[in-house]
């Protein structure tokens, strides 16, 4: 791997941590702040290498784009919605953390719930794709020669890489005991719920009764329960 393949990696991880430290210090936090919580910094280590492993991992998927004959063409704007959704928790919970706004009661025991919680949904975000390979698009589409995959995470959930972004979603505001953060992923989380109602009605219709079959033994977004 050469230095160039490196370069949008570092420049994410860069840019993701910064923009979260820069909306700490809007809010008026300081860095001996913002280390005094031991999950934080912890935090913001995780967010840097999610944001480089991302990169990487999808060098063995292909195309992330690509789009097949079977397409749902509105939901091509869902992913700029949920993109600056996205955005919007990532910058309101350290801002509200920081100015001491809509702080969610808890403490640390919740600060340390949510990494949790954000560690899930990252490993999910990057392992369900990578194991979708060629299969998988940003789209909700389907590919030449699409299978309908039942192993590896979509063993155990219908939609690992749409939990992993819901958990992320959740877990960040918990970092940062943030009530405005949370209220941006609940407007976040209702991107995915139609992106969802979209995917498996495409789905079904294309796989039938070997759908069906899959849909009946596993949930959604959380294992055995919804």
């Amino acid at each position: 791997m050469n230095i160039r393949s490196w370069i949008m990696p570092t420049a994410l991880a860069i840019a993701s941590t910064a923009l979260l430290l820069a909306a700490w210090a809007y809010g008026g936090g300081s860095i001996d702040g913002f280390t005094n919580q031991p999950v934080r910094p912890l935090f913001l280590a995780c967010t840097a290498i999610m944001f480089f492993a991302g990169p990487l991992a999808s060098r063995r998927i292909g195309n992330v784009n690509a789009k097949g004959d079977n397409h749902v063409k509105q939901q091509d704007y869902m992913i700029f919605i949920s993109m600056g959704l996205s955005l919007a928790l990532g910058l309101l919970s350290p801002w509200s953390d920081a100015k001491g706004i809509g702080v969610l009661p808890g403490g640390n025991v919740l600060r340390w719930i949510g990494l949790a919680v954000y560690l899930l949904g990252s490993v999910l975000m990057i392992w369900a794709p990578v194991h979708l390979g060629r299969l998988f698009s940003t789209r909700v589409t389907l590919q030449e020669g699409h299978r309908l995959v039942t192993d590896g995470p979509f063993a155990f959930m219908r939609h690992p890489r749409y939990a992993g972004c819901l958990y992320w979603g959740v877990g960040l505001p918990l970092v940062f005991l943030s009530i405005p953060g949370l209220v941006a992923a609940l407007l976040y989380g209702l991107t995915f719920a139609w992106r969802i109602h979209d995917e498996e009605r495409l789905l079904a219709e294309h796989f039938g009764d070997q759908w069906a079959a899959y849909a009946n033994r596993t949930k959604r977004l959380v294992p055995y329960l919804f």
